[in-house]
């Protein structure tokens, strides 16, 4: 594998979902892991996997970073964004052949700068995936990202009305290209709330996983 990880088996001991869990700036896999338990109980035939991103945080040595936001250079914050947007790939496709899926049978769920990196991956897949959960994050770059669209997954975007680290203005700004573009893309803003998932959010979360995949089998 190209990145370290944790995951949690589903309760059907098989595999027909997965779902990948990309954690924030300076934390680890272990951070989302709740997340994955908690929804495991309700996805029995899902497969959670929480990477870890590839380098170690500049400012928090414990944590790890896909890019490094301390970087005053935006040319090497997308070169760093690019290589973890390889091993990110990579690592996706590994976990595809190893459970003989496809790309519409992955769910992309990201906080924060695991939101970053989970929508520039879902859009310019070749191939569908099943959907995109972004909480508390953005599109990193629109420009970055715009000539490189191929794909256009269902996306729902969950955000915090007092997020002081990505301003609700910036998720909005991502949510009006998405509209643009026409994609199918749905917001939830939560009153008082800062940097950070609710148990609203996270309960809204498991529905959408579970709407589409009941699509799917229609």
């Amino acid at each position: 594998m190209s990145l370290s990880y944790e995951q949690l088996e589903p309760d059907s001991q098989q595999v027909k979902k997965i779902v990948i869990l990309s954690h924030g700036y300076g934390a680890d896999c272990k951070d989302l892991l709740s997340i994955a338990e908690h929804w495991k109980r309700f996805l029995p035939d899902c497969l959670f996997v929480c990477p870890n991103a590839p380098t170690v945080c500049q400012i928090n040595p414990s944590g790890y970073e896909w890019f490094d936001l301390m970087q005053t250079s935006q040319e090497k914050i997308l070169e760093e964004f690019e290589v973890s947007l390889k091993k990110f790939i990579q690592f996706m496709e590994t976990l595809l052949e190893q459970y003989n899926l496809e790309e519409k049978d992955i769910f992309l769920m990201g906080f924060s700068q695991g939101t970053m990196m989970s929508l520039q991956i879902a859009l310019t897949c070749k191939t569908k995936i099943a959907g995109v959960l972004g909480y508390s994050g953005k599109i990193f770059n629109i420009p970055f990202l715009e000539s490189k669209i191929i794909s256009k997954p269902p996306i729902v975007l969950f955000h915090g009305n007092m997020d002081d680290i990505i301003p609700l203005e910036e998720m909005y700004e991502t949510y009006e290209f998405l509209k643009k573009n026409s994609f199918t893309v749905e917001n939830k803003i939560f009153e008082n709330c800062g940097h950070s998932i609710t148990p609203e959010g996270l309960s809204l979360g498991l529905n959408f996983i579970k709407s589409k995949i009941s699509e799917i089998k229609l």
